[in-house]
C-alpha cells in the first residue's frame, strides 16, 4: 500500500533536514508523526521516525563529546572518478569491492569487520573508476573521517542487503548520512545508487520492490555470482557525469587506447586546457569526429564535446 503523504509532512521533513540541534531535529520530528496518516502502507516508516526520535532523544541527554579525528581524511583521487561505498553492517560492501576490482579487502560473515578504508580501481571498458570500501555506517560507531571520505567522493554507492528489510537498511543508512551533511534525494542532492546485494536468495526480487520508491536509481546485484555488476558499472559511469573525449595528430589515426575524461559540459577549450595549457592559451581551431553526426569539420572552441567525441585540436 502507498504512503500517501500529505504535503504538511513533506513540509516537516524539510524543517528536519533544515534543523540545526538535536532539539529541532526532535520537534520536527515529531511533527511529521502526528501528521503522517496511519495505516499498514506507513507502519516501517512510522517505526522508523520512531526509533530516530528515540535516539534523538538520547543524544540530547548526552554531554558534548570532544571529536574523535583521523588522519585518514582524504584519499587521493585516480582514474575517471571516486566512488564510497556506504552502508549498514554485513551487506556484502567488501565482497562488492572485491567483486569490481582487483582489491583484496578482509571479507568476513560477522558485522564490523571494515574498520579502515580499502581502495580499489574498478574497469569499465577503457577508463577505470576508484572504488573506496568504508566502515559500516552506525549511529554509535560510525567516526567523522567515514563521513568526510564520503563528502569528498564524486558519488556515492549506498549497499543495503537483500536478505531481510533492504528498505529498513536504506533508510537508516540516508538518514545518517543525511544527518552528516550528505543527501542523496531530493533536489541539490549529490550523485547516489542504491546497490541491493545479495540479489541470487530466494525472494530477493520481492524485497526490493520498496526500494524503488526512495528517490535514487536502484541496480540489484550479487557479488557472490557476479548477477548485475555489469548493469553497476555502466549505472557508476552514467552517474560520475563524466564524457571520454579521444585525440589525435594531424595525419595519424586517433589514440583510442587513452581518452581524456572530463567531466559533462566541458567545451573543446576545456579539452585543450587538459591536453596543456598553452595549447589552451595559443588555440587556433579544432576538428571534431562525432559518429553520425560530424565527420572532421571544424568546432568552435565552446562547442560542447560528448562521450566518445574524436578531436584534433590546433595551437598556434
Amino acid at each position: 500500500m502507498p504512503a500517501n503523504l500529505p504535503p504538511q509532512y513533506f513540509e516537516a521533513e524539510e524543517e528536519f533536514r533544515q534543523a540545526k540541534t538535536p532539539q529541532e531535529k526532535i520537534e520536527a520530528i515529531k511533527k511529521m508523526i502526528a501528521i503522517m496518516p496511519k495505516h499498514k502502507g506507513t507502519e516501517k516508516l512510522h517505526a522508523y521516525l520512531r526509533r530516530k526520535l528515540a535516539q534523538l532523544s538520547k543524544e540530547a541527554q548526552r554531554k558534548p563529546k570532544v571529536s574523535r579525528s583521523s588522519p585518514i581524511d582524504r584519499i587521493k583521487k585516480e582514474g575517471a572518478g571516486q566512488a564510497a561505498l556506504a552502508g549498514p553492517p554485513n551487506t556484502g560492501k567488501s565482497r562488492l569491492l572485491s567483486a569490481l576490482t582487483r582489491a583484496r579487502p578482509f571479507v568476513a560473515p560477522y558485522p564490523f569487520s571494515t574498520f579502515l578504508p580499502t581502495p580499489g580501481m574498478m574497469p569499465y571498458e577503457d577508463i577505470q573508476v576508484q572504488l573506496i570500501d568504508l566502515p559500516p555506517l552506525h549511529p554509535d560507531t560510525t567516526e567523522p573521517w567515514v563521513y568526510h571520505l564520503i563528502r569528498s567522493s564524486d558519488l556515492v554507492l549506498v549497499v543495503v542487503s537483500l536478505s531481510e528489510d533492504p528498505e529498513g537498511q536504506a533508510l537508516e543508512a540516508l538518514e545518517l548520512l543525511e544527518d552528516a551533511k550528505v543527501r542523496l534525494t531530493g533536489e541539490g542532492a549529490k550523485p547516489g545508487i542504491l546497490v541491493a546485494n545479495m540479489a541470487d536468495l530466494d525472494g530477493a526480487e520481492e524485497r526490493a520492490r520498496p526500494l524503488g520508491a526512495l528517490g535514487m536509481p536502484v541496480v540489484l546485484v550479487s557479488a557472490e555470482t557476479g548477477y548485475g555488476l555489469e548493469e553497476l558499472k555502466e549505472e557508476i559511469f552514467r552517474r560520475l557525469g563524466v564524457v571520454r573525449v579521444y585525440t589525435k595528430e594531424p595525419g595519424h589515426k586517433p589514440d583510442m587506447d587513452k581518452p581524456y575524461v572530463l567531466p559533462k559540459g566541458s567545451t573543446v577549450l576545456d579539452l585543450a586546457a587538459a591536453i596543456h595549457k598553452d595549447l589552451a592559451k595559443n588555440f587556433r581551431y579544432a576538428r571534431i569526429w562525432r559518429k553520425g553526426q560530424y565527420e572532421g569539420m571544424r568546432a568552435p572552441r565552446d562547442l560542447e564535446v560528448q562521450d566518445g567525441d574524436i578531436l584534433e585540436v590546433h595551437g598556434g
